[in-house]
């Protein structure tokens, strides 16, 4: 099934939310479109290394974290995306380097110098 597909498939989920539909279905759903969209396939799949994902029924929204890792000739650098799967919207990020130490960390309208305040903004949306 295609991401597009299973898009579709829980945003109609999402929209008519009737009372049967437990939370346990719609972290069901976005644990499988999180696995969809991690396993497509892309230019830069070898970069790609790890996703977490969690159905916020606070926000009621399918949040989506991808880790890319990537080696450079003077070290290696990580990036980690938090975005929103069913609006395709990037809430924020961070990236840090062995060559340059961290170079940036936001989310929403915050800004973090840590990629333990990172985890801790992030928290409120994956967990």
């Amino acid at each position: 099934m295609s991401a597009s597909l299973g898009i579709l498939m829980l945003l109609a989920m999402l929209a008519t939310a009737e009372p049967n539909v437990t939370l346990n279905q719609l972290q069901k759903n976005c644990e499988k479109l999180a696995a969809e969209t991690f396993n497509r396939e892309t230019a830069d799949d070898e970069d790609r290394v790890d996703y977490r994902a969690r159905y916020n029924d606070r926000l009621n929204k399918c949040f989506y974290e991808e880790t890319y890792i990537s080696p450079t000739p003077r070290g290696i650098n990580v990036w980690v995306y938090l975005s929103d799967l069913l609006e395709n919207r990037i809430y924020g990020g961070f990236h840090t380097s062995t060559n340059i130490g961290f170079f940036y960390c936001n989310l929403q309208d915050k800004e973090c110098h840590s990629e333990t305040e990172w985890e801790a903004l992030v928290k409120s949306y994956i967990e």
